[in-house]
């Protein structure tokens, strides 16, 4: 945009009412009355309009909290608070942040200080707490901003854990400098003995804290040394940002004790903040009760015993976070570890938020955004190892990267040019095969380049001879019609738009300056990424707009933190894509679900005023954790057992074998199921649907559940074992079930004497482990709905309406009105189920690209099941103990990923 349309943006957010969120009326009243004033043409009132409304149109909720024997201190100390750093860092906010996103930070990070220890308080004590917030939120502008209230509070030494990656540790620091030490710590930049100031050191540099560590290092010894700093001697807060490796952990501890202990016996008397970021990475002691814990979880521990007065704060991005579900004994979980025994507080995100829900649960935006990558295998097949050869790029990255330059043109004509702009291409863990493929990514983009400059020049219909332009042309006319802009405008952007973009590998042989955003502050940084893990926690990705993501990995907690495409996309939104496999998109959308239940339970617990330990509980419990259990189990145990919850959770045969014969006795067994029922109670009714039978009995359902194979890879759904409890139960718990047949569009085949219209569903081999993925959205074999099978009109009602009351809070945190019309999520309708469903559901496999289904005995046909528990009491919620073999399930799961090695971008959220 022009200077006097920046000015235009800046004087119509000053006439705005600042006490409170302004409507859209107001704002477009406020645009038209100075672009009218200033005689602004149409193009650049659009683009005003938009960073408006983007700046204005935005807020963000006070989160909440769980805690346990909370003593407010904050209000009671206020009078004697000097907020200094919360102040300079509260100015250097209002240049970008929407007057009611700082607000709602400025409320949260009130409520969370006032959860942490009073650092006036003497004494020994300590407190241990976690924040939960989602992906790429704005996590680090929270504890920025608790980090700046604690110094003012009286904390003296703040140690932040970043993640095991030394790019990410070096981002943070970076960030630091700007919102809380006020200068750059980096040594290159230090001229004369004295560091550069930056960001709230330009605003008020009277004050500034000391920083152990800088963008440069991380901790040493050495440094601090030469400086002859200690502890006792700073008369403002210290500050280590330090990545959680055990060589690190140790040599801060060897400093402290060394230089900082003197006589002191019983700690020193400082009080300590730790903030842990990524809690859920390398911090969890995943060793057996009875043995010592992990070194980096020791170290932590170790950290924190030499204070007598420390506050823990965890941050993480999932409900799934390991703090929750290991050790595995309640005894332990509960004892002198991480676990946040004071406090969890939920973050809300900010009205604008790009997040899984949108991108994954809702229809509309999974259409704008995400596209289905379906030709990678032959250039780079799944399983490969780190001397794989990769000859070419599959079709689809291509016109991925086209996607990017097109967007990257659309944004230098709405007014971004001095913006970053990022492009993530993340296909293999391992760093040799990265360098490849940015390799010839950079080959492909300079044949573009040359194409612009040579042909982007001429009259449009020429260029389009030109097949560089002409596939250009084309993914704008499938992406980006809807931007605003025709083709003639974007041609003629091309040029200046395009020529700036570079092609980084990421990874740990490319070091932590892969990446360098700062150095290009002034005139942004263009880029597309190639990495691996080193892309995948924790790092930011400025002005992401493009994604292609194809990685193996089923674990929850790994998957959400790979989602770099989350995040705040103020003005290009609607300009992100991003590419994957539809598997990915289901196990994402699966995961999406998940954590909203447990936010959903979270928020149940809030109004009921339970506690941390309650939650921690719930999670242990809920059949989803156990897969990040098992991942963390995978190198020191071969076996792991786990105690999950059935009340009010619903269980699927998504994975299904791949031996004809396992798939005919399944069949066999069902319909014998079926036979049996329908000659003692009869064939039911047909509602919606669904043939509906009721009064099967326990043991009935758990003969056919103790008799249907599924995969040991299978792991959040092991009918054998929850037969098991069946069959001990007593009394008439669970002894009265509904039984559903869903119908569908397929042809009809008998079963049992009924005939059976069959489902008909996408049908994926996986390789590994070598089974049949059986998967509508969100690795649902059920259709949306399907749960409410039974349920009488009244409690459908009911159902829907706390589907309605849930869709209508969460739009009122996104700023959005109550949407007209909601997808009712299963989980409703089981919350309002009195009896148990088993779903029987027989299918028409139609398989993805060249696999086929083996040949069945024409009587036999593609069966999955499903269960529906409503809410149980007592020990039936607690009572199934699963069991997973480890040494099978690595060998299944991840066959073809090799050792890591030196020279591997490979972590352990490979496993």
């Amino acid at each position: 945009m022009s200077d006097m349309a920046d000015r235009i943006v800046s004087m119509a957010l000053l006439s705005l009412p600042d006490d409170r969120v302004p409507t859209e009326e107001e704002i477009r009243e406020a645009v038209d009355r100075l672009v009218t004033a200033f005689g602004v043409g149409a193009a650049e009132r659009t683009a005003i309009l938009q960073k408006v409304l983007a700046r204005r149109l935005v807020k963000m909720d006070t989160g909440f909290a769980l805690c346990e024997d909370h003593v407010p201190w904050v209000d009671a100390r206020r009078p004697t608070i000097d907020p200094f750093y919360w102040s300079r860092f509260k100015l250097l906010l209002q240049k970008d942040w929407a007057p009611g996103v700082i607000t709602g930070l400025d409320r949260s990070t009130d409520a969370i200080l006032d959860l942490l220890g009073n650092p006036e308080e003497t004494g020994t004590w300590k407190r241990r707490g976690l924040v939960m917030g989602d992906v790429q939120s704005g996590k680090t502008a929270t504890y920025s901003a608790l980090i700046c209230k604690a110094a003012d509070a009286g904390y003296r030494f703040v140690v932040l854990l970043t993640g095991t990656i030394e790019n990410l540790r070096r981002q943070t620091q970076e960030r630091l400098d700007i919102g809380f030490v006020g200068f750059d710590s980096s040594e290159q930049l230090k001229r004369n003995g004295r560091s550069l100031r930056v960001g709230v050191g330009l605003l008020d540099g009277t004050r500034h804290a000391t920083v152990f560590t800088s963008s440069a290092a991380d901790f040493r010894v050495a440094t601090l040394e030469a400086l002859g700093l200690s502890l006792d001697a700073l008369r403002e807060p210290a500050l280590v940002v330090i990545k959680k490796h055990t060589r690190i952990l140790k040599n801060l501890r060897d400093w402290i004790q060394n230089y900082n202990m003197g006589a002191q016996s019983g700690g020193i008397d400082i009080p300590m903040l730790m903030i842990d970021d990524e809690a859920d990475n390398a911090s969890i002691n995943t060793n057996d009760e009875g043995q010592d814990p992990t070194a980096v979880n020791a170290g932590i521990r170790e950290l924190l015993k030499l204070f007598r007065r420390t506050t823990y704060v965890g941050f993480t991005a999932t409900p799934f976070a390991n703090i929750f579900v290991n050790p595995e004994t309640e005894k332990e979980m509960l004892g002198d570890d991480l676990f946040p025994h004071d406090f969890i507080y939920a973050l809300e995100a900010a009205s604008n938020y790009f997040g899984p829900r949108r991108v994954f649960l809702d229809d509309v935006g999974g259409a704008l955004h995400l596209r289905e990558i379906t030709d990678v295998e032959e250039a780079l097949p799944s399983s490969h190892r780190s001397d794989a050869q990769v000859a070419s790029l599959p079709p689809s990255l291509i016109e991925a990267l086209c996607a990017f330059l097109v967007a990257n043109a659309i944004r230098d004509l709405r007014g971004d040019q001095k913006t970053h702009r990022s492009m993530l291409v993340n296909v293999s863990h391992f760093t040799r095969v990265q360098d490849q493929v940015e390799t010839l990514l950079h080959d492909e983009l300079e044949r573009f380049k040359n194409a612009i400059r040579s042909f982007g020049a001429l009259p449009p219909d020429k260029a389009l001879e030109d097949p560089c332009l002409l596939a250009l042309f084309r993914v704008w006319e499938r992406e980006f019609t809807q931007a605003g802009f025709d083709w003639a405008s974007i041609q003629t952007a091309l040029h200046d738009a395009v020529l700036p973009i570079t092609t980084k590998a990421v990874n740990q042989r490319t070091g932590p300056r892969a990446l360098d955003y700062r150095a290009h502050r002034e005139t942004g940084l263009r880029v597309i990424a190639v990495g691996g893990n080193s892309l995948s926690r924790g790092l930011t990705l400025e002005g992401l707009m493009v994604s292609y993501f194809r990685r193996t990995t089923k674990m929850y907690d790994t998957l959400l933190q790979m989602g770099r495409w989350f995040g705040y996309r103020p003005g290009y939104q609607d300009l992100c894509r991003v590419w994957i496999p539809v598997s990915t998109m289901d196990w994402y959308g699966h995961i999406a679900d998940a954590t909203d239940e447990l936010r959903d339970e979270l928020r149940r617990m809030y109004r009921l005023n339970r506690t941390p330990k309650d939650f921690g509980l719930a999670v242990r419990a809920h059949p989803d954790a156990l897969l990040v259990t098992a991942r963390n189990k995978m190198r020191t145990a071969k076996e792991v057992t786990w105690t999950i919850s059935l009340s009010t959770q619903s269980f699927e045969s998504v994975e299904l074998p791949t031996s004809p014969r396992e798939l005919e006795r399944n069949s066999d067994r069902v319909t014998a199921f079926v036979a049996g029922l329908t000659a003692r109670v009869g064939t039911g009714v047909v509602e919606k649907g669904v043939r509906l039978i009721r009064g099967a009995t326990r043991l009935e359902v758990a003969t056919l559940l103790r008799s249907f194979t599924l995969p040991v890879t299978e792991f959040r759904f092991q009918p054998d074992r929850i037969a098991d409890l069946l069959e001990r139960m007593e009394g008439e718990t669970l002894d009265d079930w509904d039984v559903g047949i869903p119908g569908g569009e397929g042809t009809e085949v008998p079963i049992g004497g009924l005939s059976v219209s069959r489902q008909k569903r996408r049908v994926l081999r996986q390789e590994p482990p070598g089974v049949w993925v059986v998967s509508g959205k969100k690795r649902r074999v059920g259709s949306r709905g399907v749960e409410r099978a039974g349920l009488s009109d009244p409690e459908i009602a009911a159902a829907e309406a706390d589907a309605r009351e849930f869709a209508d809070a969460n739009a009122a945190r996104e700023g959005l009105p109550p949407p007209a019309r909601i997808n009712v999520a299963d989980r409703f309708y089981r919350a309002r189920r009195s009896r148990p469903l088993l779903l029987l559901h027989v299918l028409q496999g139609e398989p993805e690209g060249d696999a086929k289904l083996p040949e069945l005995r024409k009587d036999a046909y593609l069966v999955a099941i499903g269960l529906s528990f409503p809410e149980l009491k007592g020990t039936a919620a607690r009572e199934v103990t699963y069991k997973i073999n480890l040494v099978k399930a690595k060998e299944l799961l991840f066959a073809g990923l090799g050792e890591p090695s030196d020279d591997d971008d490979f972590t352990e959220d490979d496993l």
